[in-house]
C-alpha cells in the first residue's frame, strides 16, 4: 500500500483524478469514523457528505473510463 501511494504521488503518470478521489475517500473514511465516535449533534452536513461521495465516484469512473479508451487506442486496426 505504501508503495501503491508513493507511485501515485510521484512520478510521471500520475492523474489528478486519481489523487481527488483518494484524497476524497480518506475525507469520508476519517468523517465516518470519528461520527461513529461524536454526538449526532456534531456531524457534518448530509450534502457535504453526498458531494464529496459524488466528486469521488466521478473521479473513480473518469479515470476507469480513460484507461479503457487508452488501451482501446492502443489496439492495431486490421
Amino acid at each position: 500500500m505504501k508503495q501503491f501511494i508513493k507511485e501515485m504521488f510521484g512520478g510521471g503518470d500520475t492523474s489528478m483524478k486519481r489523487v481527488i478521489a483518494f484524497l476524497g475517500f480518506l475525507f469520508i473514511a476519517v468523517t465516518m469514523l470519528l461520527n461513529s465516535y461524536q454526538h449526532e449533534s456534531i456531524k457534518p452536513s448530509a450534502d457535504l457528505v453526498d458531494a464529496v461521495k459524488m466528486i469521488v465516484l466521478v473521479c473513480i469512473g473518469g479515470n476507469v473510463v480513460e484507461k479503457f479508451l487508452e488501451k482501446k487506442a492502443e489496439e492495431p486496426k486490421l
